[in-house]
């Protein structure tokens, strides 16, 4: 997906603000979703995606008025949850240098079942067969991570 960066996107540094990045992050989501098929299948069902944890790294500044490339992909799942990777670059066809990177964790909550629905679940229906991708040394410490604070929260 393509962007500009507006002033109303800008801190008062002149570039994207920080919770801009993750709000961004969500429309990438909602595109792999509808490119996918699974935003009409998830509003038959009454299925909601839900974002359970964001990790995100911040290299370099998009400032204002500069244009970048939002590249969304599944990373990974497991049990219920799936990996997600956002990547923001430089360039009007994301031809530069990566400015911000975000790993998300979540899923598919099915309001009428009350239950998270299982990414194999959601592939059959959408006729896709796949086995989950071994997660990197990455995508491993940031599960692991998000385990720990969910434990965390829980125990309150």
């Amino acid at each position: 997906m393509s962007f500009l960066t507006w002033p109303w996107d800008c801190d008062t540094n002149l570039h994207i603000t920080n919770g801009r990045y993750l709000m961004l992050a969500d429309i990438g989501r909602f595109d792999l979703f509808r490119r996918f098929g699974l935003w009409d299948e998830a509003m038959k069902r009454s299925w909601a995606p839900m974002l359970g944890g964001v990790n995100i790294v911040f290299r370099r500044e998009i400032r204002m008025w500069q244009r970048f490339q939002l590249t969304s992909r599944i990373v990974t799942w497991e049990g219920t949850s799936v990996v997600g990777e956002h990547r923001f670059v430089l360039g009007e066809k994301g031809e530069g240098q990566v400015a911000a990177q975000a790993l998300t964790w979540g899923g598919i909550y099915d309001r009428k079942g009350k239950r998270f629905v299982p990414p194999e679940e959601m592939f059959q229906i959408l006729g896709i067969t796949a086995e989950p991708p071994e997660p990197d040394q990455n995508v491993a410490a940031f599960l692991a991570a998000q385990r720990t604070l969910r434990e965390r929260v829980k125990a309150g």
